[in-house]
């Protein structure tokens, strides 16, 4: 049997250029027996991020039979499952599109991935009994007290 390997899930907020990725995509076919879905993997190198909020934009490189080939995908879009971490590329710049032109080699890195802020309710608070205030004892001037 061949042993499958275990990649760390991303989130997209934390793809960064430099990345090597395995993108999961759901795709939907029009078979002869009905619309069939499966999952595509596509797996190259985060070359540029671009845009913000809902338009952030990925391009992702891979050379398949000799040719480049790269695709644009939109991070926010719905039919993408997951997206995995295969290795982490130590880079300078923002847009590595550099890389089309040149074999230069980059050195890999260990990766250091933020977690993600997520949503988490705050802890109610437990009620501490209420602490009782300290008596001491002392003697009360009273006005029988005070006559003698």
């Amino acid at each position: 049997m061949a042993q499958t390997q275990q990649f760390q899930v991303l989130h997209p907020e934390q793809i960064r250029t430099g990345m090597e990725i395995r993108v999961h995509q759901r795709i939907s076919e029009q078979t002869t027996k009905g619309m069939k879905d499966r999952v595509q993997v596509y797996e190259g190198l985060v070359i540029t991020i671009r845009g913000k909020g809902i338009q952030k934009t990925m391009t992702v490189r891979k050379v398949s039979n000799g040719v480049g080939v790269e695709k644009i995908f939109p991070l926010a879009l719905p039919t993408i499952d997951k997206i995995e971490l295969v290795k982490q590329l130590k880079v300078a710049r923002k847009n590595i599109g550099f890389l089309r032109d040149t074999k230069k080699r980059m050195k890999e890195v260990t990766p250091k991935l933020r977690p993600v802020a997520t949503k988490v309710e705050a802890p109610v608070a437990e009620e501490l009994p209420a602490e009782e205030p300290v008596v001491t004892e002392e003697p009360v001037a009273t006005e029988e007290t005070k006559a003698e």
